[in-house]
């Protein structure tokens, strides 16, 4: 095709770029899984693809850029042109004008999910190995091997120890490298993951966090190398991760047998996870001084609201045992008003039934303040007719 006009769907290559194309480390699409050896050791994992949206601007107008894809190494910008008219040719100019604030947003998410897939295998142990990821602007999800019955369940602290190790190296300002390698030397890498879609390129580009990739080659099997995150990936990264500034891990659920799933977030969207958290936890603390009658509702409200928050996973198994703390502490304290409205009740009725057939009634009506506590009230009457104090009346 040599030109095409508006509402067509078409794929322009240029020749230079400043759109990232889909490859190795972001966004993973489908169920296909695919597999490949890394230092000897077997590896599946799922399609992981990201591209950047944007426009290309020219004297045609405006194209609106979609997707970008490889194809036959060339970079394919997918999209159509903005408007009802206009018409772009071979050989036209354009501008790059990629989606950069997009880019902001995926580039934190992308750099914590390595630190994440490094942080699993250090808490939950070498057996873990990625399934697929999804790096999107707004949040992060991870899906890992994990067989509960196997390999232990993952309970809350599992998951505080995983946050806090993204969390430690966001504070560490560690330094977000990368270079491309030979194939042959990457493998040599101790400690190296390898996180490719279908496509398994040579050279390939290695990520590491807190140390320069020249020196994981320089000396590959370096035992040190281990306890850093480095990784085979193609994907757009933030430099230093304190660009991160937090990252909070919002859930985590098995999809599937022995596959378990991680939801995550960084950036402001972690700081307001942490935050609601904090206010939530303060608001349950508070709530253990309330009177009964404000604290059963306050319980209840405060369950709905806690199931649906989103905030760090931990934080949430924290505070939901809080609340379970205080729905035991309700219990009791009813437990004991019902048993002061039994006595209340019980004590009033046979007393007054008595008063009442001494003085020749038979009956009486009287008002027992125990609120709408009809068992008390039930026991109080059974009480009266077995002390046979109504067989007077």
């Amino acid at each position: 095709m040599e030109n095409a006009t508006a509402g067509d769907d078409v794929g322009i290559v240029l020749e230079s770029t400043s759109f990232y194309a889909e490859q190795g480390g972001q966004v993973a699409v489908g169920l296909k899984y695919v597999g490949y050896n890394v230092n000897d050791k077997f590896y599946d994992f799922g399609p992981v693809l990201i591209f950047d949206t944007g426009y290309l601007d020219g004297s045609f107008g405006s194209f609106q850029v979609c997707n970008v894809q490889i194809f036959g190494g060339f970079v394919l910008h997918i999209g159509s042109l903005s408007g009802v008219s206009g018409k772009f040719s071979v050989g036209d100019k354009v501008t790059c004008k990629v989606d950069y604030d997009r880019r902001r947003l995926i580039a934190p998410n992308h750099t914590c999910t390595h630190m994440l897939n490094f942080a699993l295998r250090e808490v939950l142990g070498n057996h873990v190995d990625q399934k697929g990821s999804i790096v999107l602007p707004e949040k992060l999800r991870f899906d890992f091997s994990h067989d509960p019955n196997r390999d232990g369940a993952i309970n809350a602290d599992h998951l505080r120890k995983i946050e806090a190790i993204v969390n430690e190296q966001i504070k560490s300002e560690l330094d977000v490298y990368s270079k491309e390698v030979t194939l042959a030397e990457a493998k040599r890498i101790n400690g190296l993951r390898a996180v490719f879609g279908e496509v398994y390129p040579d050279p390939v580009r290695v990520v590491a966090v807190g140390k320069k990739v020249e020196d994981l080659l320089a000396d590959p099997e370096n035992k040190e190398w281990s306890s850093i995150s480095s990784e085979l990936c193609g994907g757009t990264h933030i430099t230093n991760t304190r660009e991160a500034k937090a990252f909070a891990l919002l859930s985590e659920e098995g999809i599937a047998k022995g596959v378990r799933r991680i939801t995550a977030v960084t950036t402001e969207s972690a700081l307001k996870a942490m935050e609601l958290g904090g206010l939530l936890l303060k608001e349950v603390d508070d709530a253990s001084n309330m009177e009964v009658r404000l604290l059963e509702k306050k319980v209840a409200s405060l369950k709905t609201t806690v199931d649906s928050a989103s905030i760090p996973a931990a934080q949430k198994a924290d505070i939901r045992a809080k609340i379970a703390q205080l729905q035991n502490q309700l219990k009791k304290a009813q437990k004991k008003i019902a048993e002061q409205n039994m006595q209340r009740a019980v004590t009033t009725a046979t007393e007054l039934a008595e008063v009442a057939a001494k003085e020749g009634k038979t009956f009486c009506v009287t008002r027992i303040d125990v609120g709408l506590d009809a068992a008390a009230l039930r026991e109080a009457v059974s009480k009266v007719i077995q002390q046979k104090v109504s067989s007077k009346f």
